[in-house]
């Protein structure tokens, strides 16, 4: 008998059975860390704006209740301008933040619509 250099077919079979097994194990994985990363930067994301804008009412006087939209804190150089995604929907943010008094403190609220939200 002659000694082949190669792989047999059945060899190769098996490598790509185990290769796409692999594949087929780590995907879900890899998209679950892909989405909560997404989900923990979004979040991270809306807080900075909401402490722009508590630097923003602090350096331009306080307000009972009022609202600071994002081109306004981008305009001001509390944020950085050009368009502001949101990594979890991939939607731009334009939204604003609302400013209240609860509890004998101001609240700071991120909102996607354009209503003020001080009724």
């Amino acid at each position: 008998m002659k000694k082949s250099d190669g792989f047999t077919l059945v060899e190769l079979m098996a490598v790509i059975a185990v290769l796409a097994l692999i594949a087929i194990i780590a995907y879900p994985i890899v998209t679950g860390v892909i989405k909560t990363s997404e989900k923990k930067l979004s979040k991270e994301q809306i807080r900075t704006i909401e402490e722009a804008a508590r630097t923003y009412t602090i350096k331009n006087g306080p307000e009972s209740c009022g609202c600071v939209s994002i081109a306004d804190l981008q305009s001001s150089g509390y944020l950085e301008t050009g368009k502001i995604m949101d990594p979890e929907t991939g939607n731009q943010l334009t939204g604003q933040v609302t400013i209240k008094w609860l509890e004998d403190k101001k609240q700071y609220t991120y909102t996607y619509g354009t209503s003020c939200g001080c009724n």
